[in-house]
């Protein structure tokens, strides 16, 4: 069975917001395993978590939102999802070095937040520079 990508804006925002969702979870699945559990700097795992969920984010999201290898070419495509995620990495950093390290925010309440402002940098960045 073929998968079809809906041309509906909300529908793709609202897949884009799942798949995200399911990314979120395994990010700060990975924050607490790195962070909490094998006491790893906080700021060492946000971004060694960051790193290994915009990977399966990007699989997916090519999969069920957006069409991939359309605007650039696959390899072009790939620069520059690495570019726009290594910039919302660089956020997160920032965010989490602010809640966490300046603010003395608890890490998973802060990787939360952090997460949910950068979800937002990436869809739009994606969609305007990227897929459309």
């Amino acid at each position: 069975m073929a998968l079809h990508k809906s041309e509906n804006e909300r529908v793709r925002i609202l897949c884009y917001l799942v798949i995200g969702g399911t990314a979120a979870l395994f990010e700060w699945a990975l924050v607490y395993l790195f962070a909490v559990r094998l006491a790893l700097n906080y700021l060492l795992s946000t971004g060694l978590a960051y790193l290994c969920s915009t990977v399966c984010h990007y699989i997916a999201t090519n999969c069920f939102v957006f069409d991939s290898g359309v605007r650039y070419s696959r390899k072009k495509e790939f620069s520059l999802v690495l570019v726009v995620s290594t910039l919302g990495l660089l956020l997160n950093l920032l965010l989490m070095r602010l809640f966490v390290g300046a603010l003395g925010g608890s890490v998973m309440p802060s990787k939360v937040l952090a997460s949910a402002l950068v979800t937002i940098w990436n869809y739009l960045s994606r969609k305007k520079w990227i897929y459309s």
